[in-house]
C-alpha cells in the first residue's frame, strides 16, 4: 500500500521553503523565519495553516542545516504533527525545493498534489489552500496570483521606454501547486541542463511547457523579505485579531 493508503483522492503535501537567511532584513539578529509576531515565530504561523487544513496530509520543510535543530524544536513545541520531513536546504532556493520534493517522492505517489510555499508567507489562509488544491486537481498545475494595480514602466536603463498595459498583469506568489511527478521532473531536467538557481517552480514549469492555471489570492498574502514587509505583516495580523474580537 502506498503512503496515500486507500484514499479516493490524491494526497496533498505542503512543501515549505524556509532556507533563507534574511539578508535583506538589515541587521536583524534573528533569521526572518524565526522572527516573532504576536509571540509566535513567523514559520510557525505559516506551518499552522497547513497543519490545520483537513486536505493537507503531510508537510515537508527545507531549511539550512545550521537552523535545523531550532526548527525541529519548534515543530515539537507546537505539536506540528503533519511535519514528516525536515530536509537540509541547498545553496540556492531551487536546490532546497528540489531536496524537499525528492524526500516527498520517496514516500508518496506521482499524482500527489504538492503545494510549494514560502515559510515567510504567514498570511495564507484555508480558502487559498483549498483553491490551489482544487485547481491543481482539475488542471494539473496552478499558482497563486494577485492582480497588479500599479502602472508598469519598462526601464532597462534610467529612462522609461514603455508603459505596459496592466489589464492582464498579475504578481505570481505562492502556493505554487503541481502534481509531484511533473514538478519533480522539471527540477530534475533543470539540473541536467545546468540550471541550479531558478526563481521559482512556476518559472521552471512554464519553461518546460506546462499550462499553469491562475488562482487569485488576497493582497495580504505577502512574503516577508524586508523590514518593511515585517511591519506590514504585523499590521495585517492585528487587523485579523481585531476582527476576531469585534466581529467587524
Amino acid at each position: 500500500m502506498s503512503a496515500q493508503g486507500e484514499q479516493s483522492r490524491p494526497a496533498s503535501v505542503a512543501v515549505i521553503f524556509a532556507g533563507g537567511v534574511g539578508s535583506r532584513m538589515g541587521k536583524a539578529a534573528v533569521p526572518k523565519q524565526f522572527l516573532e509576531i504576536h509571540g509566535k515565530p513567523i514559520i510557525v504561523h505559516t506551518l499552522e495553516h497547513f497543519q490545520d487544513h483537513p486536505e493537507i496530509d503531510a508537510i515537508a520543510i527545507a531549511i539550512l542545516p545550521e537552523m535545523r535543530d531550532q526548527l525541529e524544536r519548534l515543530v515539537r513545541w507546537y505539536d506540528l504533527s503533519k511535519v514528516r520531513w525536515v530536509v537540509d536546504g541547498g545553496a540556492t532556493g531551487q536546490e532546497s525545493r528540489h531536496n524537499a520534493l525528492k524526500a516527498v517522492s520517496a514516500d508518496f505517489e506521482g499524482d500527489t498534489i504538492v503545494l510549494l510555499h514560502d515559510g515567510v508567507r504567514p498570511l495564507i489562509d484555508a480558502e487559498l489552500i483549498s483553491a490551489n488544491i482544487a485547481a491543481a486537481r482539475e488542471h494539473g498545475a496552478a499558482t497563486t496570483c494577485t492582480k497588479f494595480n500599479e502602472t508598469i514602466a519598462s526601464s532597462p536603463s534610467e529612462v522609461i521606454v514603455d508603459i505596459i498595459p496592466r489589464d492582464t498583469i498579475y504578481s505570481a506568489q505562492a502556493p505554487q501547486t503541481f502534481q509531484l511527478d511533473e514538478v519533480l521532473s522539471a527540477y530534475d531536467r533543470a539540473v541536467s541542463e545546468g540550471e541550479h538557481d531558478s526563481i521559482d517552480s512556476l518559472s521552471l514549469m512554464f519553461r518546460y511547457g506546462h499550462e499553469v492555471h491562475r488562482v487569485e489570492g488576497p493582497r495580504s498574502n505577502i512574503k516577508i523579505t524586508t523590514a518593511e514587509d515585517f511591519y506590514i505583516c504585523r499590521t495585517f495580523f492585528e487587523l485579523i485579531e481585531n476582527r476576531q474580537v469585534t466581529g467587524l
